[in-house]
């Protein structure tokens, strides 16, 4: 008989190992002619967004440092955050898991998760430590993919399990309740992209006049942009209250020369 003993620790590793690989399925895909359309769109979406937006540091939880999304930005000091470490990687990447990122809490002013939550092993635990490291009024901004749109409809009639099928699709009205919950300000959430899954170089232009009719708070495109504020906890006041001094009032005094004549 053979008893098969497993540990948590066992299983954790397992999922974090298979959405490792669905990351790099992921950054392959990004390679082919939809993707790179399909990256080239996102990019347009994310510049308007963050071009003015102001601070020092930003962090991008990213596919790969390879695709990044974030150039547009003004901030001074951008870093990617990736899963797996490759050889030649430039020095602004820090490699860790976005359940566990290795920053100290309110270190970054903008934080990019360009696919993040499609591929973490933890989606819940990975906006809680996005959460973490946003400073408070910090900007995110959230991208992902769209299960209600027809890349959704594909996703589930695709048996193949390679490549964006392996991604998981999240709802992103269950996104922004997520981060209503963690104290952010839902600020805008919109939905792009309406050209098929079909790997054939400029199909996305053929379809670019559908965004310019379809309302795009309407979820039906390919995927959605979330930006979110962190808002700002009231703070205590644990100062001393020091009592104010009394105001000195003075009294009349009896004139000395006075008493002395009335004697």
């Amino acid at each position: 008989m053979t008893i098969d003993v497993r540990t948590d620790d066992d299983d954790s590793l397992k999922k974090i190992a298979h959405y490792q690989y669905v990351q790099k399925q992921l950054e392959g895909w990004f390679q082919t002619s939809a993707g790179r359309e399909l990256l080239a769109d996102q990019r347009r979406c994310i510049n308007g967004l963050i071009e003015r937006n102001v601070g020092v540091h930003q962090a991008e939880l990213c596919v790969s440092h390879r695709i990044p999304v974030g150039n547009a930005s003004g901030l001074g000091h951008r870093f990617y955050v990736v899963p797996n470490y490759e050889v030649e990687m430039p020095n602004n990447t820090l490699v860790c898991q976005t359940t566990d990122i290795a920053l100290p809490h309110d270190s970054a002013d903008l934080v990019i998760m360009h696919h993040a939550l499609d591929f973490s092993p933890s989606p819940h635990q990975t906006l809680r430590e996005t959460s973490r490291i946003l400073k408070s009024n910090g900007t995110l901004v959230l991208i992902g993919f769209n299960p209600l749109s027809l890349w959704g409809l594909a996703k589930l009639a695709n048996r193949s399990r390679s490549g964006i099928w392996m991604n998981r699709f999240l709802s992103g009205n269950r996104v922004a309740d997520w981060l209503t919950l963690l104290d952010f300000k839902i600020e805008s959430h919109k939905y792009h992209f309406y050209a098929p899954t079909i790997n054939r170089p400029g199909l996305a232009k053929r379809f670019a006049w559908i965004e310019s009719v379809v309302n795009a708070k309407v979820p039906l495109g390919a995927y959605y942009v979330i930006m979110a504020r962190k808002q700002q906890l009231g703070l205590i006041n644990t100062s001393r209250r020091w009592a104010r001094k009394p105001n000195v009032i003075g009294l009349p005094v009896a004139n000395r020369q006075s008493r002395n004549s009335e004697k």
